[in-house]
C-alpha cells in the first residue's frame, strides 16, 4: 500500500505530491494531516508499505498540526519519503525535524525532496510554480527514489537542518474577515487549528491561528485576508530573501 499523509492548507503541497506520487503505481491511500477529526487508530502500516509524506514549510519548521498527528502514528518498519514544501525562501529546520519525527514513530526515512511553490501570504513570490520545469524535475526525483527502493537495504538519510531546530517567532498579524464576509462557517469548520469559532467566524483565535492561509484561500466571497498595507511592508522586509529561483533538491539515504 501507499499511503499519501498530507498537510495543506492552501492546495499547493497537495499539487506538489500529486505531481510526486503519480510515478507510483498500486493502491493508494491518503491522510489529511490537517483534519482536526483525525483518528491515528485508523491506520496500521507495516514494513511492506510506502509513505510519502508532504507537508508544507511554516517559518522553517514543521506545522505543528502535522507534526503532532505524525507521532501519533506507528510506522511498523514502513519506507517512509519526506516532501518539504515551501515558498521559495528556506526549509530551514523542517526536513530535519520531519525525519526525527518519523524515525521516532517507527518509520524508516528512505528520501527526501524539497520543493519550491508560490509563497502562500505572499503570492507575488514565484506566482507560477510549479512549473513545467518543476514537475518534470519532481518527477525525475521520483524515478531514483523509486529505484533506490528496489534495493535489499537503505543507508541513513542525510538531510539539511540542525538542533535545536530554528524556533517559531510567530507571525504577528493574522487573516481577518472583512464586511463581506457572510458567516457561512466555511472557514471555521476547515481551520485545521479551530482558530475560527463556527458561532462567530468573524473572530480569529490570535493564539491558535498559524497563518496557514486555508481560510482566506476557501472563503467564497474572498472575506478573509490581511491588511494589503502590511503585507507589502513585509513582502518588501523579507524581499532580499525570496530573490531568485531556488531550486528543488533531493536527498537519498545511502
Amino acid at each position: 500500500m501507499i499511503y499519501e499523509l498530507l498537510f495543506s492548507a492552501t492546495g499547493r503541497s497537495k499539487n506538489v505530491l500529486e505531481i510526486f506520487s503519480a510515478r507510483w503505481d498500486g493502491e493508494k491511500q491518503r491522510i489529511d494531516l490537517s483534519d482536526t477529526a483525525f483518528d491515528r487508530g485508523e491506520y496500521n502500516f507495516t514494513a511492506d508499505d510506502i509513505c510519502i509524506v508532504c507537508t508544507s514549510v511554516y517559518e522553517g519548521r514543521v506545522p505543528a498540526p502535522a507534526a503532532e498527528k505524525l507521532k501519533k502514528l506507528q510506522g511498523n518498519g514502513a519506507k517512509a519519503v519526506l516532501v518539504a514544501v515551501f515558498g521559495n525562501r528556506a526549509i530551514d529546520d523542517c526536513l530535519l525535524e520531519m525525519k526525527n519525527i518519523v524515525a521516532e514513530a517507527g518509520f524508516v526515512p528512505v528520501a527526501a525532496v524539497e520543493s519550491s511553490v508560490q509563497h502562500s501570504i505572499m503570492p507575488q513570490v514565484e506566482p507560477s510554480r510549479p512549473d513545467d520545469a518543476d514537475k518534470k524535475e519532481l518527477a525525475e526525483f521520483a524515478q531514483k527514489i523509486k529505484a533506490i527502493m528496489e534495493k535489499d537495504s537503505c543507508g541513513t538519510l542525510d538531510v539539511p537542518g540542525k538542533t535545536p531546530y530554528v524556533e517559531m517567532g510567530g507571525i504577528p498579524f493574522k487573516p481577518k474577515a472583512n464586511k463581506q464576509c457572510i458567516e457561512c462557517g466555511v472557514c471555521a469548520r476547515k481551520c485545521p487549528v479551530q482558530a475560527i469559532p463556527l458561532d462567530n467566524p468573524k473572530i480569529t483565535d490570535k493564539e491558535k491561528c498559524i497563518n496557514c492561509m486555508r481560510c482566506v484561500e476557501i472563503c467564497p466571497v474572498d472575506a478573509r485576508d490581511f491588511p494589503k498595507l502590511l503585507i507589502g511592508g513585509a513582502y518588501m522586509a523579507m524581499k532580499s530573501k525570496f530573490a531568485g529561483r531556488k531550486p528543488n533538491r533531493l536527498y537519498i539515504a545511502e
